[in-house]
């Protein structure tokens, strides 16, 4: 392969956790002459490599490798670093004749390379916000958690309003600014605050603010680089079984030693990452999927250490103290394998109508991103499924050959791009929507609190409609309203939702905002 002749573009992959985009990344990385950058918001820090899931150190000799592991632990690195970092690495690749290969499923980091941002912003607006201390970020619609505590203007906007309840703080933003009230949940302090601060400090609403950046993107040339973007997918229920059989061999490969090192390493800087306080577990390498989840049993195990070197040499209790303590930690495991099974769920819903929609606009672009999809369900067809086909389409790429349709590589892709928008939703189009038939009431829910469903943006509810567990309530809301003497005429959430209200759950049809 002569690469003096192939595009300066980029490939990217993406993914759920634990669906192989390392490994997919390596074998890419030798067929098309490529080097590695890491895009894990995670796997930027320096050890812990069970926890944040780091290839092994002879996997990562097989190719060169960027990005990974090279931030200290106690410290935060946000996305505008990675953004620098990695602008600067596909730089010195491209200058090395090589192909940058981006992994990671940490989708806002890739999203942040592939796309410019800064171009949203004019220089007028870059000067408001840079003068009065925001971040410039904020001018995009950005629903994401950026890693990043912001200024110190932004941490001493949050601490004025410190003691103001989430619902309080969501009126006031609801007064100020309506629409962007409307795309935030009151519980989501950090974004109800962040509009707050937006709108009070520049003298502008901060939908308006999104408004002018949506037009702005629609007019300008966004992608850097001509880039192929694999979307390495897994169906649920083999995903779902593959990642809780991950967490088991994580613990077999030294996590609960990870995750105490971690919070005495933490505890030795004072229990904090720079930026934010001891029980924050929303920046740097706290967020990593769990370590929050076993902090009770870290806590009980330092505690019953305690009280037997208290307890001159007696054993009573110790047998029961070491049945909570593995009590906690099976808890922990449960707790652990349900959250990394909802990160992946949120990743996917990222990819789905963000990501991919974002790549999809540039179709009609000088520059254009080409999303593939690549079916990773069956291990055993590995070869065939994905590193073979995705060898094929890396080398047409940068070869500059035609490209296979997208569509076309597999059944799975077929169906997925078919239920996949052309446009990413915007500001204006993005609507919160209310699920009456699995919201409860205070006398419903079992733990006697008030429960409400909101679905963000029409393809989650869509998605939400079709779930297992709606389909399930609904049919509980058929049997409740035909016990009490009066049966749906009709098989639709609206019928159901609509005589909830007759009987006295105080909600009407699903609504929107």
């Amino acid at each position: 392969m002569d690469m003096n002749h192939v595009r300066k573009g980029l490939i990217a992959i993406t993914g759920t956790t634990g669906v192989g985009k390392s490994q997919l990344a390596i074998e890419l990385a030798r067929a098309v002459n490529g080097e590695v950058i890491n895009a894990d918001a995670l796997q930027v820090y320096r050890g812990y490599n069970v926890i944040t899931n780091k290839v092994t150190k002879e996997e990562a000799a097989a190719v060169p490798h960027h990005l990974l592991g090279f931030v200290d632990p106690t410290q935060e690195y946000s996305v505008q670093r990675f953004e620098h970092d990695a602008l600067q690495k596909i730089d010195e690749i491209h200058r090395r004749n090589r192909v940058p290969i981006l992994v990671g499923g940490t989708n806002y980091y890739i999203q942040s390379v592939l796309f410019r941002k800064s171009l949203i912003s004019s220089s007028s607006r870059h000067r408001i916000f840079t003068e009065n201390g925001l971040d410039v970020d904020d001018l995009a619609d950005e629903d994401n958690d950026r890693g990043s505590k912001g200024t110190s203007v932004e941490r001493a906007f949050e601490a004025s309003k410190k003691n103001i309840s989430n619902q309080k703080l969501w009126e006031e933003l609801k007064r100020v600014d309506p629409l962007m009230a409307e795309k935030w949940h009151p519980n989501n302090r950090r974004k109800v605050l962040r509009s707050l601060e937006v709108s009070q400090t520049t003298g502008k609403r901060h939908s308006e603010w999104v408004q002018e950046s949506e037009a702005a993107r629609n007019k300008e040339e966004t992608l850097r680089f001509p880039t192929l973007l694999f979307w390495l997918y897994a169906e649920k229920d083999v995903l779902n079984k593959r990642l809780d059989e991950r967490v088991d061999k994580m613990v077999e490969r030294g996590l609960f030693d990870e995750v105490s090192q971690l919070a005495k390493d933490l505890d030795d800087v004072g229990g904090a990452i720079i930026g934010g306080p001891k029980d924050d577990f929303s920046i740097g390498l706290k967020q990593a999927i769990g370590f929050r989840e076993f902090q009770h049993y870290l806590r009980t195990i330092e505690a019953t250490a305690t009280a037997v070197q208290d307890a001159d040499g007696g054993s009573g209790g110790h047998t029961a103290a070491e049945e909570e303590v593995e009590s906690l930690k099976n808890e922990g495991l449960v707790d652990m394998k349900t959250s990394t099974r909802r990160y992946a769920k949120r990743q996917i819903s990222w990819i789905r109508n963000k990501l991919i929609p974002e790549c999809r606009e540039t179709v009609n672009k000088a520059t254009q991103a080409h999303a593939y999809i690549l079916d990773a369900t069956d291990l055993d067809n590995w070869d065939s499924c994905v590193r073979e086909k995705g060898t094929d389409i890396a080398e047409r790429f940068i070869n500059n050959k035609v490209l296979l349709d997208a569509a076309s590589v597999s059944p799975v892709a077929q169906a997925l791009f078919a239920d996949i928008k052309d446009k990413p939703e915007t500001l204006v189009s993005w609507k919160r929507y209310h699920c009456s038939v699995c919201s409860k009431t205070v006398l419903e829910a079992k733990d006697g609190v008030a429960h409400e469903v909101w679905l963000n943006g029409e393809d989650e509810y869509h998605q939400h409609l079709r779930s297992r567990q709606h389909k399930k309530n609904l049919r509980y809301r058929k049997r409740f309203l035909t016990n009490v003497g009066d049966p749906p005429s009709q098989d639709d959430d609206a019928s159901v939702s609509a005589k909830r209200a007759n009987v006295g759950s105080g909600k009407g049809d699903d609504t929107q905002q």
